[in-house]
């Protein structure tokens, strides 16, 4: 009489089968509950596992936590190993479970170093274990390395270029080795705005090539005319080229259009008003937005503080924004330098006028101005040794000012 039963290898292929199905579906708490009824007919199939292993990766943003849902996607590429110790694809899958396992880098790239060993023209795995050495501890020279031979076995792979281009771009900054990446991107992918703007940061910071720079972001705001960054970006550039301010403030209207709420480009407006010609009210105007957006943007403040002091010598205004901007960085030296310099404005206000200073040279040990400035203030303070004496420091520190006035005044 015949057996009509299915075996077990039956029975374990059709959960298998049932399990892909609900995973494509996207319902990869179903499918992990099919490759465990796979595994109970044939504990034997690392390929079980392994999907098991993929599944519980993709299932993270339904899982309690993503820490344990890429805890139980190790466990079952593990179980995927034992059973196959030259499993190469399973390697690799697990170091990407580490990698997002609250950044377990070096664990995810012994991962990718197996996966290699076994499969040396797995282009994927030196993709990312080039990804894992830049994320860890930024080892510039091991992601380089990666992403060349990731080229080498891949040449039309644009994301190595691309990210290979972040790296040298960010290694001591080699921008022409950076540029040469991101233009091998565009060359492959003609319509790649991240490439484009990239290229344009590096064109920005090698020797301030603005020109090419701004050619760069044009081509993203061609590609996505909705990305506020990329007119951002440009506007700082026509910033820097001659001061083309008012083509940077439209930039920066631009962006602001886009991100309404896009504080740095209020603060670079706020920059270019007071440096286009001393529009201190306009710039003002927009220091105040930024404060509005990031109440503790001590620079805001700084700025303020500094465009107040120019609009009609409004002393008291300009010190108030310089107090709430070291209220915010402490280590602000540069703002007590400035209340310094007003307080030196103002009428019998030595006291205040040497405190500010005595902040700048605590902070910045080496700053001859500041204490050429405190000699000053001493002296008009009717307190003329000590004055004398914190004038001889700054010409120590190569004051040219602090120099000449000893020379004139018989100290030097």
């Amino acid at each position: 009489m015949e057996n009509n039963n299915p075996t077990n290898d039956q029975l374990a292929q059709e959960c298998f089968f049932e399990g892909l199905n609900e995973f494509w579906r996207g319902q990869y708490k179903k499918a992990v509950e099919h490759y465990k009824e796979s595994v109970k007919y044939k504990p034997d199939n690392a390929f079980v596992y392994y999907n098991m292993g993929i599944a519980y990766i993709a299932w993270k943003i339904r899982f309690k936590t993503a820490i344990e849902c890429f805890g139980k996607a190790i466990k079952s590429f593990k179980k995927a190993i034992k059973l196959n110790p030259d499993y190469a694809d399973a390697y690799f899958k697990m170091g990407i479970a580490y990698q997002k396992l609250n950044g377990q880098y070096d664990k995810a790239i012994e991962c990718y170093k197996k996966a290699v060993k076994l499969k040396p023209d797995y282009a994927d795995a030196y993709f990312n274990m080039g990804i894992a050495y830049y994320v860890w501890k930024g080892q510039y020279e091991k992601t380089i390395e990666c992403f060349e031979k990731t080229i080498e076995l891949k040449p039309d792979y644009a994301d190595a270029y691309f990210n290979m281009g972040i790296a040298y771009r960010n290694w001591n900054g080699q921008y022409l080795k950076a540029i040469e990446c991101f233009e091998k991107v565009v060359e492959l992918n003609p319509d790649s705005a991240k490439a484009y703007f990239n290229m344009g940061i590096a064109y920005r910071n090698w020797n301030g090539q603005y020109e090419q720079a701004i050619e760069c972001y044009k081509k993203v705001v061609e590609l996505k005319p909705d990305l506020a960054e990329a007119y951002f970006n440009m506007g700082i550039a026509y910033s820097d080229w001659d001061g083309q301010y008012k083509k940077a403030a439209k930039c920066f209207r631009e962006a602001i259009k886009l991100k309404p709420d896009y504080a740095d480009a209020y603060f670079n407006m706020g920059v270019v008003y007071h440096n286009w010609g001393g529009q201190y009210k306009l710039a003002i105007k927009r220091f105040n937005k930024v404060i509005e957006l990031k109440p503790d943007s001590a620079d805001a403040y700084y700025n303020m503080g500094v465009a107040y002091y120019y609009l009609k010598k409004q002393y008291e205004k300009s010190i108030e924004c310089f107090e709430k901007a070291v209220e915010y960085k402490p280590d602000f030296a540069d703002a007590y330098f400035n209340m310094g310099e007003v307080y030196s404005k103002m009428k019998q206000q030595y006291e205040k006028t040497i405190e500010c200073w005595q902040k700048v040279v605590e902070l910045n040990p080496n700053s001859a101005e500041a204490y050429f400035n405190m000699g000053v203030a001493y002296g008009k303070k009717g307190d003329e040794k000590q004055g004398i004496d914190y004038i001889k420091i700054a010409a120590q520190l190569g004051d040219k000012d602090a120099k000449k006035w000893l020379k004139e005044n018989g100290y030097w």
